[in-house]
Order: C-alpha cells, then structure tokens, then sequence
C-alpha cells in the first residue's frame, strides 16, 4: 500500500471510498467547499480546499509517492469542456511533476457512446458522442502519453465506470412520473460498494493493467427495469415507450476486469439494487 491516499473530487463516491479506507491509510480529499472541508477534517480526512483551475501547489505537498485517485466530473449541462479538460490536464502535469506513485483515474463507459449494439469488454473501439464522453477520452488518452513520458515513476489505472447506483441514489427516482422513450433499451449499472471494493483492490494492490470496466452483469430493458424500482420504492411509475420492442443499446461486458480483480460482485444484477 502506498504511504498515502489522495482524492481530487471528495463527493458522493469518495465518501465511501474513504469510509472504507480511512481506518487502514491517511487520506486527504479535496473539496471547493470550505464548509465541507471543515465536515471532511472531522471524519478524519485531511481536507484540502481546492477546486479545478485553482494553485495545485498545497495540493502537490501531499502527492509524493500518493495514489492520487482524480473523480471531478464535467457536469452534465456543460457542453464546452475544453477549458476543463485543460485544466485536468494541467492538474495531470503538476501531479506527475510531484512524484506521485499512481493515478487512478474515474472515467465512464460513456467513452463507448450509445449508437452500438454491440457487447463491448476493454478491448472495444472508443466511439465518444457528448461533450462529457469525448472530455473523458481526451484525458484518458494525456494521462496515458504522460505516464509513459514519465516511465516507471507513475502507475495509471482508468476505471471505466457505468451508472452509479447505491443505497440513496437511484435514477429511478428522478424519472418517476415521467413519460420517457425507448424503453428497450439494455440498462447498464453498478453499485457503489462494488465499485469501492474494486478501487480498494486497485489502490492497494496496483497492477501492471491500466483498464478496468466496471458494471453488472444483467442488462434488462429499462422500462421493464425502471417500472419495477418505482414499484418498490413506492413511487410514480415512469411511462416508456417501445418496451416490448426488442432490447437494443450495448452491453458493457466487465466480466474480464471483476476477474482479474479476483471480485464477484454483490451486486450482478441490477433487480437486486433496489
């Protein structure tokens, strides 16, 4: 295990990640949010306040020889990302330059884009569609030419995550009450402690493989699938169109890299996240 933990992005995800960490290696978290920082040093996390685009130097004081997990999304209503992909860019720059051990960086299988029906593993051509995805493959494709520019001093993981869903968060509830189209298409989702325990295995353990997917088993049709979550979460049933057409939309098939991690999810089919 390296001698510390650092992650850029301290929100929702990281949150437990360090509840599963905190216990076994320091960890400092960054957050925009001075507010938070002072909830984060309480839960024993060294915050640090810092928000994309802003100085890295307090930031880098805590890199060398770190695993410096980077999970700062877009935002999905930004449709310009090149000022944010430069700076994730630059913060790249000023991490390697600070000697960090590892970088594990939190991408999407949104990389892959939506017009496929295809199943896809890691090996599968990259086909971006929105700003976000395309954002993504940008920075994917830096880290890994500046890890290789840097040789054997920077480890790089890519963890390719599909729909996030946990304990209190599931998209069923925002589409509740809603009338929604293609209600064929395959869903694609993982849960968050399945995750955590794979990104435990990868900073612990970190290999020589750059690539996981990450995402369950099962890919039922969303308006059979999403029907059935309001239903137990007691709530408004959202109203698909084309259900009983036939599935479509891809599959991300992660059954290499739950493998190779030597996991077997908790959480396989997406019936038993809610």
């Amino acid at each position: 295990m390296q001698q510390k933990l650092v992650i850029s992005g301290y929100g929702w995800l990281a949150g437990y990640l360090g509840d599963a960490l905190k216990q076994h290696i320091p960890i400092v978290g960054t957050t925009r949010s001075n507010e938070k920082r002072t909830a984060l040093s309480q839960q024993g996390i060294n915050a640090v306040q810092f928000a994309l685009g802003d100085d890295t130097a307090e930031l880098c004081t805590h890199l060398s020889n770190a695993t410096f997990v980077i999970n700062i999304p877009p935002g999905r209503r930004n449709t310009d990302l090149d000022d944010f992909t430069e700076k994730m860019c630059a913060l790249i720059d000023d991490a390697i330059a600070s000697n960090v051990a590892h970088i594990v960086f939190i991408s999407t299988t949104s990389v892959y884009g939506d017009s496929t029906d295809n199943t896809l593993d890691e090996t599968a051509p990259l086909s971006p569609e929105t700003a976000s995805a395309k954002a993504h493959v940008a920075i994917e494709q830096y880290l890994s030419e500046q890890v290789d520019l840097a040789s054997s001093r920077t480890k790089l993981t890519c963890v390719r995550l599909a729909g996030l869903v946990g304990p209190d968060r599931h998209p069923a509830k925002s589409l509740s009450g809603r009338t929604v189209s293609m209600g064929n298409k395959r869903v694609n989702l993982v849960y968050v402690t399945d995750v955590v325990a794979a990104l435990t295995q990868i900073i612990t353990l970190p290999s020589d493989k750059r690539l996981y997917h990450l995402c369950s088993a099962n890919h039922p049709k969303r308006g059979e699938y999403y029907t059935r979550a309001a239903t137990a979460f007691a709530i408004p049933e959202p109203v698909f169109s084309d259900t009983d057409s036939p599935a479509c939309g891809k599959v991300i098939d992660a059954s290499a890299s739950w493998a190779s991690l030597g996991i077997t999810p908790s959480f396989n089919d997406p019936y038993t996240m809610f």
